[in-house]
């Protein structure tokens, strides 16, 4: 809650007092959490903007995100959506199928949007390739940074 506070007190000094704080200063100003980039990123691969996803990427490395970090968040978020996918396919509770708390139902929606992006086997194969590149990097056959690129280009 502190965190929120402290936030909110940042964009009010920024923006000065009886102005409006908007999407673009809070953009601007806010130290964005990785799960919250992480749908950024999906959000342009499966709309096919590659550039803006690479950039997604580069500046969480940037940032000093660990490398291997993103590679397990980009897996979780991608076995979400693999799970929501076969959810709809099956006509099961997404929610429970999550295990969502309910202050976190909102997420539905969302995992929802960027499952329609792809295709089941899509889905699939992106998980694969997030392990076989988890197990690659592991014994030195490839680079983890070109290797999520690689991914990420594979997909766009």
């Amino acid at each position: 809650m502190q965190e929120l506070i402290n936030e909110v007190r940042k964009q009010i000094e920024y923006v000065g007092e009886g102005a409006t704080i908007t999407k673009e200063t809070i953009d601007k100003l806010c130290i964005k959490k990785l799960d919250s980039v992480i749908f950024d990123l999906t959000d342009n691969l499966g709309k096919k903007n590659i550039s803006k996803a690479l950039e997604v990427l580069n500046n969480l490395i940037y940032n000093k995100e660990p490398v291997q970090k993103i590679l397990i968040t980009l897996y979780n978020h991608f076995k979400k959506l693999y799970i929501v996918k076969l959810c709809e396919k099956n006509n099961r509770n997404i929610t429970e199928s999550l295990n969502l708390k309910p202050n976190q139902t909102f997420l539905v929606s969302k995992y929802k949007t960027q499952a329609n992006y792809f295709k089941e086997e899509e889905l699939r194969n992106i998980l694969e390739e997030l392990i076989d590149l988890d197990s690659n990097y592991k014994i030195g056959q490839i680079d983890l940074n070109i290797g999520l690129e690689s991914i990420l280009c594979r997909y766009c």
